[in-house]
């Protein structure tokens, strides 16, 4: 971890312990408790969100390509993925060199590393486009109140972070996002020139894949016995999307899921103890699959094993570690 990763994490921990202060706990107490065998429908239910993205990933692939891999292989490897990139400070540029390092050899290093460059893409622009399509919508449902200057706020600083990440990963001179860039850079500009169809499938379902979560947002709240219309519920999503994208950089979330679910509730008019509540319930459905993604990482890890042909994906999985 860098020192300023270690100091954001301070200060996410440093959050956690004041809201833990001035919260009402009895309230949130009362709220989970509710919960109850529903955490398990919550838990379940991800799996919807999964298969979008390795939906999305799959038409990343040229259409021969495609068919050299299972879409039960690719959601596997998403979920051990994002289980790197949620739970390691590798500014989720480590979740996309596993998932490299981990899909079948039934094609060329370079097809598989463009495969993944070109989800990262198209997911990072369906990011954008939910959350700037979203606030929208959200503004207008809330236009003139308090916190329609607060949304476009963050709305701008969100699309300042995603400017600042891909500034990063063009200009980058060393590590994996240089390593991409020489090896496939041009290989990559024509995947998009000749296949836009499946961009812009891949990027319409990592899209539905955020969108998704508004059904998760929708039956949290039910569960926390606060029933609310599908437009809140969605834009609790859009809220707290654009709050993950503005602190991605900190492993886990510490601090920020629940807090920033209380700034989401707070400004939506909703009462903060369920806010932060209902970020526990979000915590606890993302530890369960960042375990899981770990656990089918490491039963794979020992199996790894380069062909001779694969030097350019050695020389990125062996400069990852000076991302970080």
């Amino acid at each position: 971890m860098t020192l300023t990763q270690k100091l954001l994490v301070s200060v996410g921990a440093l959050s956690l312990a004041i809201l833990l202060w001035r919260i009402d706990l009895g309230l949130v107490k009362l709220a989970l408790s509710h919960v109850g065998w529903g955490m398990v429908f919550i838990v379940g239910q991800e799996i919807v969100a999964h298969g979008l993205n390795a939906l999305g990933w799959r038409w990343a692939f040229s259409r021969e390509d495609a068919r050299a891999f299972s879409l039960a292989e690719l959601v596997r490897l998403r979920v051990a993925g994002d289980a790197v990139n949620y739970l390691t400070p590798t500014a989720t540029i480590g979740g996309e060199v596993v998932r490299t390092a981990m899909l079948s050899h039934a094609r060329g290093a370079d097809v598989r590393m463009i495969s993944v460059i070109v989800a990262k893409a198209t997911q990072t622009l369906a990011q954008a486009l939910f959350i700037t399509a979203g606030l929208a919508l959200v503004a207008t449902r809330w236009f003139g109140s308090e916190w329609f200057h607060w949304l476009l706020g963050a709305a701008l600083a969100v699309g300042l972070a995603i400017a600042v990440v891909g500034t990063y990963m063009l200009k980058a001179r060393g590590g994996v996002a240089a390593a991409w860039r020489r090896a496939f850079g041009a290989r990559l500009m024509t995947f998009f020139r000749d296949h836009p169809g499946r961009v812009a499938l891949s990027t319409l379902m990592f899209a539905l894949g955020y969108a998704w979560g508004a059904f998760e947002a929708f039956w949290i709240c039910r569960l926390l016995m606060l029933p609310v219309p599908i437009l809140t519920a969605a834009a609790i999503e859009i809220l707290s999307i654009t709050v993950d994208g503005i602190l991605f950089m900190i492993p886990a979330k510490i601090g920020t899921q629940e807090g920033g679910k209380v700034a989401v509730f707070v400004a939506l008019g909703l009462p903060a103890s369920l806010g932060f509540a209902f970020g526990v319930v979000r915590h606890v459905r993302e530890l369960v699959w960042g375990g899981l993604g770990l656990l089918l990482y490491w039963a794979a890890v020992g199996g790894v094993r380069l062909p001779p042909g694969d030097t350019a994906l050695g020389r990125t999985i062996h400069a990852a570690p000076h991302d970080g």
